[in-house]
């Protein structure tokens, strides 16, 4: 299965390394999402919210019109959840806030649980601060309230 993805800071599709070093700036997402939409759904991630530094909420709307996407980063609250949603996010992608307690408040069918882990431990607010948690377990955790999970090895 291929899962193309856009990462977004200050408008730009980037590469980011251990959620600090930009490794690849790739300009304007925009094309890439025409591109990447002939293999799929994009997995959209909004790095500037995910790391509390704003947001480019107007720039993945725009690629909500482009392709269908599953849009995460920065998706801490019911309120923000559903307004993915609404705006035409296929899924939505949580992370830091992957709980039980949030997720059974979504519809399954439409939520990924993102898992960050550096050396099988979670990271949590774009992989600055390490949990404690072991992966495997919030994996079992988490499994009956999402769809599936989106696993990063940071």
């Amino acid at each position: 299965m291929i899962i193309p993805s856009i990462d977004i800071m200050n408008g730009q599709a980037v590469q980011l390394v251990e959620g600090r070093e930009k490794k690849i700036n790739a300009g304007d997402p925009r094309p890439i999402a025409e591109r990447f939409s002939k293999v799929g759904p994009i997995a959209v991630i909004d790095l500037d919210a995910a790391l509390g530094m704003g947001d480019n909420a107007e720039t993945i709307r725009e690629l909500l019109e482009i392709a269908p996407c599953r849009v995460g980063g920065g998706i801490r609250d019911l309120d923000t959840a559903i307004a993915w949603l609404d705006a035409g996010a296929e899924q939505i992608i949580v992370g830091t806030a992957a709980t039980p307690e949030f997720l059974s408040q979504l519809p399954k069918d439409r939520v990924i649980a993102a898992l960050d882990a550096r050396n099988d431990s979670v990271v949590v607010e774009g992989w600055t601060k390490d949990t404690g948690e072991n992966l495997y377990q919030r994996i079992d955790e988490l499994r009956d309230y999402v769809s599936g999970f989106l696993v990063t090895f940071v």
